[in-house]
């Protein structure tokens, strides 16, 4: 197990990478061969396919954790009609997407995207995101395998093929239709290889639909849900902040407010890579019912991702003034009280990343999500509140109080999965 979480941190690591280096690496490459407006009109066609990527509403994800506890029992049966049924209901969504997505973007009217090219390029675009969607069915059958890191490495190397193919069709063509083609191609084929290495090596969990069942999409509907709430949280706490920093303080402090918290979340990203890498271990102990390994381990790793979280903050906030004269070319200023609290913010972001984890990979996130949801809502708040009498200091302090209280809730949750000891008082 140890060997196991340690490959997927590895695998987790290099996708961090991977995508550090496609976002340094694209700006000047597409810059060279594109003016600005240009490339501006790609990043607005690359970015409407994006809201596909959410069509199978948590799906693909749910019956990754419900497959990889049933085999942690031994019940490969379950496992292949909950694979089988995830196979049928992606099937249909994602067919009847494209069904109407390529049409409206070849043919409807759309503000902006009035040429043969761009019109071609978005459906490309648009095939691309839903086959992404589809390789996540490897992707569970990868995690329910113990072969986490193995699946986890394919799916990085997958995106980092797509973005070379785009590359290299910009340099040879420079057309927005050849560009997303370029990706399309390295998408199938990565996505191909995939399917074709979940199945070598294994033979218990089987593509196909034969076993597929509705009632097993029902049992699987509800945890799916939830799954969505996230990134609906995700948007209050980021975006919606953003913006409230762009309407109190104006676009100069959103560049210093972007910076910091992206500076600071460096702790949570390295915890991130840890706690996921414990995922399909935490789903195959819970399917085991074996709660005392499951809680040891979820104690030592909490702890770990705790102590993690913390060290890193900490450094940071020595290492902050350097790395913002060297990141900004001194554009943007080490100011200690801001850059202090949003630290405190991350490491407390980073502490309950194994508790969330814990919760997701045993499909018990529901109540986590609701709360989620209240507490994103809660950030906005108090942020438009603190920020006003505080500006920047004030921001972070309703960052920080929001999270703190989603931590709590969080590990009360998560302790809430384990049987609490009966205890005997002997009277005197």
């Amino acid at each position: 197990m140890k060997r196991r979480v340690i490959a997927g941190m590895g695998a987790n690591s290099f996708g961090m990478a991977v995508t550090i280096a496609i976002q340094l690496a694209s700006l000047p490459l597409f810059l060279h061969y594109w003016d600005t407006a240009k490339y501006g009109s790609w990043l607005v066609l690359s970015a409407i396919p994006a809201y596909l990527s959410m069509a199978d509403v948590g799906m693909v994800t749910a019956a990754g954790n419900k497959m990889t506890m049933a085999m942690g029992r031994g019940d490969a049966n379950e496992a292949n009609r909950v694979f089988q049924s995830a196979q049928l209901f992606m099937a249909i969504v994602c067919s009847g997407i494209a069904l109407v997505a390529i049409p409206l973007a070849l043919l409807a009217p759309i503000p902006g995207i009035d040429s043969t090219d761009m019109r071609m390029a978005l459906a490309a675009l648009s095939a691309s995101t839903l086959l992404a969607l589809c390789g996540g069915l490897s992707e569970t059958v990868f995690k329910a395998t113990q072969r986490y890191a193995f699946g986890t490495m394919l799916g990085n190397l997958t995106r980092l093929a797509e973005w070379l193919g785009m590359m290299v069709c910009l340099a040879l063509y420079g057309s927005f239709a050849a560009v997303a083609m370029g990706g399309l191609v390295c998408r199938f084929a990565g996505i191909g290889y995939g399917m074709w290495m979940a199945r070598h090596g294994q033979q218990v969990l089987h593509w196909g639909m034969a076993k597929a069942s509705r009632e097993e999409l029902r049992v699987m509907a509800a945890p799916a849900v939830s799954f969505m709430a996230f990134p609906l949280a995700n948007a209050l706490s980021f975006q919606g902040v953003t913006l409230l920093v762009a309407a109190l303080f104006g676009p100069a402090s959103v560049a210093v407010f972007a910076t910091y918290r992206t500076l600071c979340r460096v702790a949570v990203q390295a915890t991130a890579i840890f706690s996921h890498a414990l995922w399909p271990e935490f789903s195959r102990l819970y399917g085991q019912g074996d709660t005392s390994s499951l809680q040891q381990m979820f104690r030592r790793s909490a702890l770990l991702g705790c102590a993690q979280a913390l060290l890193l903050s900490a450094l940071l906030y020595f290492l902050a003034p350097w790395m913002l004269q060297l990141w900004t070319h001194d554009a943007i200023a080490f100011m200690p009280i801001p850059m202090a609290l949003m630290l405190v913010y991350a490491a407390v972001g980073g502490s309950w990343h194994v508790p969330r984890v814990l919760l997701m990979a045993t499909n018990q996130h529901a109540p986590l999500a609701s709360w989620s949801i209240a507490v994103g809502a809660l950030t906005v708040a108090l942020v438009w509140l603190l920020g006003q009498s505080y500006a920047l200091s004030g921001v972070a302090m309703g960052m920080l109080l929001s999270e703190l209280a989603i931590a709590l809730v969080c590990m009360r949750l998560a302790v809430r999965l384990f049987p609490t000891p009966n205890l005997q008082v002997t009277m005197p």
